[in-house]
């Protein structure tokens, strides 16, 4: 057990095991009582349901839209891709764009799902689920709040009502927030002791001109942050906020649109308002670099530099060639040139709210005697790239794997529902890109991504984070 046995005075060992034992035979012990068995659903069907005032057909995607007379957007597209089974996301809100304080998007993403629903505890709600596969999470987005679902076929109305709960009667659990908290303590530990995590701690940020809402918030700002705060920040917003569903899969079409209309058609909801994000300063010519205490022997060099942001759909399908064309570039340096087991890799993040922003990376990790040349070679594969004409056969290199993947990915209904339906009344685009997504990347040519290249991987627009490992004094 845990009793102190160590020699010294006082009582013998043998002694104090038979002295505890004596005081719980003394103990009273009181009878088990079981507890309230739980129950769900636990809220009343609300009693005035709502009526469609608007009906749309996207008939080239087979996708349809009903607008609620209180404002409920309901899209849904009937797939056999996965048979009886449906994915349901609800979006509403701003999301991490909308924070009052930094940091409140990761707690609140954290304390939501661990406190439950207001009549159950997370492990009650847990246990009455069990029998079942539907499940609703919860997600923080850059520009929304989302709750995601999946289920059977035949969980329809389960789905609706998990969904219907978590909006109208949220829990905020003190010790769900607590408990939340020491591990995201020991997250930020962990991360403080790799060249990864610190690019996320400090170099995100630093890419972004210090905007907070990029990387990890720092520690000490969460640290200030209470359950009341996340309370007063979202339950408005869950109660009150415009409400877009989308379903996607093996459903029965007038099923869901009776279950939409009972328990979220009827209740006055507020009109989305549209939030802007704000400028992003990138910092062209600057570097960042930090020691990291590790017992990791790897260092990591990333150059990047900016580029634009999400909404151009055509744009941001040929900057993630030019990536894959860099990305090719910087294997066949490191393979050729340096002659070493590095891991390499580039990409581009355009961002959905800061308009102008995207940063494409170039990210090697590297032994850090080596840091500075490598650092010095990125920059250099970028101003090729700009110089020198990209050829076809790197172009058919990049594009090929794409094409194949995108084959597969619009069979699936994850596909149709994030990257086509979610928040396509928000940003009608989205429910064009299906029909262009195959030919356009097939139409891009060498020329195409040559011109990119010149004009956003200038040397002097890039930014370098350079993070090397140190031991500990």
């Amino acid at each position: 057990g845990t009793a102190e046995l160590k020699p010294g005075k006082g009582a013998s060992p043998e002694k104090t095991i038979l002295q505890a034992l004596h005081k719980a035979e003394q103990a009273e012990v009181t009878a088990w009582v079981q507890g309230k068995e739980a129950v769900f659903p636990y809220l009343p069907i609300p009693e005035k349901q709502g009526e469609v005032a608007e009906h749309m057909s996207y008939k080239e995607i087979g996708a349809e839209r009903y607008v609620f007379q209180n404002g409920l957007v309901l899209n849904l597209k009937h797939t056999d891709f996965e048979p009886n089974e449906i994915k349901m996301t609800a979006t509403l809100g701003h999301g991490r764009l909308g924070e009052t304080k930094p940091g409140l998007a990761l707690l609140a993403e954290m304390l939501l799902p661990e406190s439950g629903v207001g009549g159950l505890t997370e492990e009650q709600l847990k246990e009455v689920l069990a029998p079942y596969s539907a499940h609703v999470r919860f997600q923080v987005e850059q520009d929304s709040f989302q709750f995601q679902g999946k289920g059977l076929k035949n969980e329809t109305e389960l789905l609706f009502q998990l969904l219907y709960t978590n909006l109208y009667d949220p829990a905020f659990r003190e010790d769900a927030f607590q408990r939340g908290m020491q591990r995201i303590r020991q997250t930020y530990a962990q991360m403080e002791s790799a060249v990864e995590g610190m690019m996320h701690l400090e170099g995100e940020r630093f890419l972004a001109g210090g905007n907070l809402r990029y990387g990890a918030v720092p520690l000490e700002m969460l640290n200030r942050i209470t359950v009341a705060d996340i309370e007063q920040w979202l339950r408005p917003v869950l109660k009150e906020s415009g409400l877009e569903i989308s379903v996607v899969g093996d459903f029965d079409q007038q099923e869901i649109l009776g279950l939409a209309g009972i328990y979220f058609g009827g209740q006055a909801r507020k009109n989305f308002q549209k939030l802007e994000g704000g400028q992003i300063d990138f910092p062209s010519g600057k570097s960042l670099s930090l020691p990291v205490i590790t017992h990791s022997e790897k260092g990591m060099v990333t150059v990047a530099w900016p580029t634009a942001d999400f909404w151009d759909i055509s744009r941001t399908r040929r900057l993630n060639m030019l990536a894959s064309v860099l990305d090719d570039r910087m294997r066949k340096l490191i393979r050729e040139e340096l002659g070493a087991a590095y891991s390499a890799y580039a990409y581009n993040r355009p961002s959905l709210v800061d308009p102008g922003y995207g940063v494409l990376r170039s990210v090697v990790v590297v032994d850090p005697p080596q840091a500075e040349m490598v650092a010095g070679k990125l920059k250099q594969l970028g101003t090729q790239l700009t110089d020198d004409k990209i050829t076809a056969d790197e172009l058919k290199r990049a594009l090929e794997p794409t094409l194949t993947s995108i084959r597969d990915l619009v069979r699936t209904n994850r596909y149709w529902l994030q990257s086509v339906l979610v928040q396509s009344s928000r940003h009608p685009e989205r429910l064009e890109w299906p029909r262009t997504i195959q030919s356009d990347l097939a139409a891009i040519t060498v020329e195409e991504i040559s011109a990119l290249a010149a004009k956003y991987l200038q040397p002097e627009k890039a930014a370098e984070v350079v993070l090397l490992p140190a031991k500990k004094e």
